[in-house]
């Protein structure tokens, strides 16, 4: 099984602390891993899909078609993803390699029909909030997965980061459980 684990976050903190536990966790798989921060992805699309590919894109996207799980890894930000993460789906689900609306290859007939995802991500407040505005940083990305044929999606999160009951020890011990639910969903 080949993985592929997009991390958006920060290098350091809570997110950061859970994508180390799951590189750890998945170490054996040797899974791709695209740490967005430490890549040099452009945020904008100059033309929009007229753009010609570039190397990197090319190179990303021949991992993703390789993959059978993407796992995604990010914080949320004001109920949403973090704006590196947006530009990582814009510049690699690209028509004709994700889904193609030429050949009527799209949703359930998605070119990436046969993979599957795994979404992970941390907030500070509590779940409450986000499922108030109908979890936004989730259905932002669930979106694309589904135009590209991804619907076997798996759902995590750790909330209430920002509370004072979050203690060190707390945080460990929920990243740890997150860690081998992850670990189980894939079999390992």
């Amino acid at each position: 099984m080949m993985i592929s684990i997009i991390y958006g976050g920060n290098q350091t903190g809570v997110c950061f602390e859970l994508y180390q536990s799951i590189l750890k966790r998945l170490n054996q798989s040797n899974p791709h891993v695209f740490n967005l921060q430490q890549m040099d992805l452009p945020f904008i699309l100059y033309n929009g899909y007229n753009s010609e590919l570039t190397e990197q894109q090319q190179n990303i996207i021949a991992i993703l078609n390789q993959s059978d799980t993407f796992i995604f890894i990010y914080p949320l930000y004001w109920f949403n993803m973090p704006p590196i993460m947006k530009s990582f789906i814009d510049q690699t689900f690209w028509p004709e390699h994700a889904f193609s609306f030429k050949h009527k290859q799209y949703f359930k007939k998605g070119l990436w029909k046969d993979k599957k995802a795994i979404i992970l991500y941390t907030q500070g407040g509590p779940e409450v909030f986000h499922k108030f505005k109908k979890r936004m940083g989730y259905h932002v990305l669930k979106y694309p997965l589904n135009l590209s044929g991804i619907y076997q999606i798996t759902t995590y999160h750790l909330d209430n980061l920002n509370r004072s009951k979050h203690k060190k020890d707390t945080t460990e011990k929920l990243i740890k459980r997150l860690t081998m639910k992850v670990g189980r969903n894939l079999g390992l």
